[in-house]
């Protein structure tokens, strides 16, 4: 019974290691969430500035999404924030980059009007300059700099969120997922809205994710049925955002999206809980519940225990395209969980030999399987496995054992 106990406050301090990532700490004893950097935009023709984030266990021979957050100023501490709470079962370890504004109303809108709602928006329209800007520019500056992969996201709110659905319809190849926070789609008379379904007509949105969340801009005084028919301008935001959720849902055959409406937020409250949600149904894919299988062992035979692992990861692989593997080590601790913990011997090599097919090119794991036989009193498939260990890379724990079982 001891030994069980401490096989699962092993596990268990493994996966709090791994789910608690905290921020570096330098020299002075600082917290430290970023960094900051620039790059001259000949597009944009100024010099930019952006925030970076790299993960706490970052590690240059792995590849790491990138999360393009705009309005940094206001919304990169939360997105990084959320990040540390969400790794690494919820969503996969990434790099954040938020984009400090220079001309907000410029970048983030698609067509020019020079006056809107009482302000003055003469440089607007800039919006084709500033995707240009992050495709061929900003990216490959990150790209250069950073183990990055082929997978990218893109948060903005209102304004911001209308240059996210704009990208989205326009430029559809630009990210793998898009999370707009109440979009100001009532810009410019509702352009976007009304070309929406002529742009959805084209190109191939199936295997791009989209969040779009919606605040309550109407208060109490009028509910959603109501404010449809209502031609007033404090409506217009929500109006507006009706019209393109109607569009989603007749196209939601073409597309994958959710779209959430806070009843209880207005247009400034709503971003936060709309970036936790909003990332968590973006990568939807990614959270593995099987995996927890292992804590009821007697419930699933060996290959209910092991086969989600193969399935699940296959699935990650094809989504970030890349291989994608289970870590080593938690395969490792649940192998011999099933052993010394549960008393399962034939549920515990099922795990071991899942971590050879994951990792056949590691030493390591003929060393573990060759641990398993010595406890099972198979001396013979113990010194196989430890003199493929050897074979490989001379490893010193399989030499170490093979002297100790020819003693």
């Amino acid at each position: 019974m001891r030994k069980s106990k401490i096989v699962i406050t092993i596990i268990t301090v493994f996966l709090c290691f791994k789910g608690i990532a905290q921020f570096n700490q330098n020299d002075e004893k600082q917290i430290v969430i970023g960094k900051v950097d620039s790059l001259y935009s000949k597009i944009l023709q100024e010099q930019r500035e952006i925030w970076v984030h790299i993960p706490e266990d970052f590690d240059n021979t792995k590849q790491y999404p990138v999360i393009y957050v705009l309005d940094a100023s206001q919304n990169f501490y939360v997105i990084t924030g959320m990040l540390k709470q969400l790794l690494p079962w919820q969503i996969p370890n990434s790099i954040v980059v938020g984009i400090i504004n220079t001309d907000r109303t410029r970048d983030f809108t698609h067509t020019n009007v020079p006056f809107q709602r009482g302000h003055e928006s003469e440089t607007s329209g800039g919006a084709s300059n500033f995707i240009k800007f992050i495709d061929e520019e900003l990216k490959p500056f990150i790209n250069n700099k950073y183990p990055t992969e082929n997978n990218s996201t893109i948060i903005g709110h209102s304004t911001g969120g209308l240059f996210v659905l704009y990208s989205f319809l326009h430029h559809e190849n630009s990210f793998d997922n898009y999370l707009a926070i109440d979009p100001s789609l009532w810009w410019d008379k509702e352009n976007l809205v009304k070309e929406t379904q002529e742009l959805l007509n084209k190109g191939n949105r199936k295997e791009k994710s989209l969040y779009v969340a919606v605040a309550n801009s109407i208060g109490k005084a009028m509910d959603t049925v109501k404010v449809r028919k209502d031609k007033t301008e404090p409506t217009e935001q929500i109006r507006a955002n009706l019209k393109f959720h109607d569009l989603l849902v007749k196209n939601n055959k073409e597309l994958n999206f959710k779209w959430e409406y806070f009843n209880n937020e207005d247009h400034g409250s709503v971003v936060i809980p709309a970036q936790y949600n909003g990332l968590r149904s973006i990568f939807s894919w990614f959270p593995f519940p099987e995996m927890w299988r292992f804590n009821t062992p007697k419930e699933f035979t060996s290959k209910q225990l092991t086969e989600p692992f193969q399935t699940h990861y296959k699935k990650l692989s094809i989504r970030m395209k890349r291989e994608v593997k289970p870590d080593w080590e938690l395969l490792n601790q649940v192998g011999f969980f099933m052993l010394d913990g549960h008393n399962l011997p034939k549920k515990a090599l099922a795990y071991l030999e899942l971590n050879a097919e994951f990792y056949p090119n590691q030493s390591k794991s003929f060393v573990a399987l060759g641990n398993y036989y010595l406890s099972q009193k198979n001396k013979s498939e113990a010194i196989k496995h430890y003199k493929k260990a050897v074979e490989m890379d001379d490893n010193q724990e399989a030499q170490t054992k093979l002297k100790e079982i020819d003693e």
